[in-house]
């Protein structure tokens, strides 16, 4: 195949060539038709690595006599450039193309399209909601390369972005993934659309936010290789307007996979960076301090997680609760609770923990689905460690029941952790805990 330029006439070569019109092409490609109309136009004069990638897949998909039209077309432009013919010669050469090939009509109502694009999404990684998660986030790269959108749509798409991300920690997290993708497609399709500067400041925002509520989704459901891939979009997209909060908070928010995955130590690697430039205020550098708690504790450092929570705690001090907002966008004192009771069990300070534990449950508001369920089991732990298997189990058996309670990753890796810790003890309390929790993960597993 020949090596391709893509400038503004090569695009136009390749719909051409597909005898696709402009929506048809966009679809392909992964863009707005706005964005085809713009490097159609030679109005986009960057185009990105990514957009390049995502044409030059598109041309290696094509069948043989499509790409041999392509390649014609692209060398008759060559042609004319080099016998001295303007560029409008070779665009040319690509319409007449076109009317030799019988191209249709072009069909470029953009809103009613897109409005169609995202009826065909399918519930949990079923069907093309799949599809969406491995392409988005390079779709999204894309669409920074290439229009005006009203302050009511802005806002709406703003505030959409924020209860998701309360609602995700109150819903089972899986019932808001076609929300979440939808969303994002549609600010993506904004942000291709290239605003004003203002306004393309808090669409990437929101498109970051977005990307970290599909993040948290596919982290609850164990597809951490495509979580990490949308905590790097949040990440990019914050890094895009110089937001260190929105980074902050995503960066957190990918700390959990190493995190889940027993791997204490990536977790300090991956946090090192960011915490040697000692972030000392706000609830994203709480986050932070937190989770390197958290992984200090998991490998037996107790001074290193004193000093960490009590950085995380002091990070938190005179925020004041409008800053605090329930959800994955925030780090509130519940939060901080929890991973102090964390800490403290991982290093078997077994009064310390039941005293967290029980703070952090006095503070979380009830309809949170699962870090509520976590601290119970951290307190169960806590008391089994001091002997009181039946009240551990008891403890342990409401943190799994509870109606409020979504049986996700997190909540079956800990409920397992707790089993385990059990060992072989044969009371009635042990036997009614294996069977409830039995009966619930089984059921989770054929829910999910």
């Amino acid at each position: 195949m020949v090596d391709v330029d893509w400038t503004g006439e090569a695009v136009e070569a390749l719909r051409t060539a597909m005898k696709r019109s402009r929506y048809e092409f966009a679809r392909l490609v992964g863009v707005t038709p706005r964005t085809v109309i713009l490097w159609e136009n030679g109005r986009t004069t960057r185009m990105h690595a990514a957009s390049r990638r995502l044409l030059d897949r598109v041309v290696s998909d094509t069948d043989s006599v499509v790409r041999a039209r392509f390649e014609r077309a692209i060398a008759a432009g060559r042609k004319s450039t080099v016998d001295g013919d303007s560029a409008d010669s070779a665009s040319d050469t690509y319409i007449q193309l076109g009317r030799e090939i019988g191209l249709d009509k072009e069909v470029e109502d953009d809103d009613v399209r897109r409005r169609e694009l995202l009826a065909c999404l399918g519930a949990g990684l079923a069907g093309q909601a799949v599809d969406l998660v491995a392409s988005e986030p390079e779709k999204m790269l894309a669409a920074l390369d290439a229009g005006t959108i009203s302050e009511r749509r802005l806002g709406f798409l703003e505030q959409s972005a924020e209860v998701l991300g309360t609602r995700v920690v109150q819903v089972p997290p899986h019932e808001l993934l076609q929300a979440g993708l939808e969303q994002f497609r549609m600010v993506r399709g904004c942000l291709g659309e290239r605003q004003a500067t203002h306004q393309q400041v808090r669409l990437v925002r929101t498109a970051g936010r977005l990307a970290n509520v599909v993040s948290e989704i596919l982290f609850n459901e164990g597809y951490f290789g495509s979580a990490r891939m949308w905590y790097a979009t949040a990440i990019h997209a914050a890094q895009d307007i110089g937001d260190r909060f929105s980074e902050d908070i995503a960066l957190a928010g990918l700390a959990y996979l190493p995190t889940y995955s027993d791997k204490p130590k990536e977790v300090l690697q991956l946090l090192d960076g960011r915490l040697a430039e000692n972030p000392a205020y706000g609830p994203a550098a709480a986050w932070l301090w937190g989770m390197a708690a958290r992984a200090h504790a998991s490998l037996g450092q107790a001074s290193e997680f004193g000093r960490c929570i009590a950085r995380s705690a002091t990070a938190l001090e005179n925020v004041g609760p409008e800053d605090l907002p329930v959800g994955i966008f925030s780090f509130r004192p519940e939060k901080l609770a929890f991973y102090q009771a964390i800490g403290y069990s991982r290093l078997g300070r077994a009064e310390e923990t039941a005293e967290a534990a029980t703070r952090a449950i006095a503070l979380y508001d009830p309809s949170e689905t699962m870090e509520p369920a976590l601290v119970r089991f951290e307190h169960a732990t806590a008391l089994l460690a001091a002997g009181e298997v039946d009240e551990a189990c008891s403890i342990a058996t409401k943190a799994i029941t509870n109606s409020r309670t979504y049986v996700g990753l997190t909540v079956i890796k800990r409920a397992k952790q707790f089993d385990s810790a059990l060992g072989g003890l044969r009371t009635k309390a042990v036997a009614e805990w294996r069977q409830q929790a039995h009966t619930v993960i089984e059921s989770a597993g054929a829910t999910v």
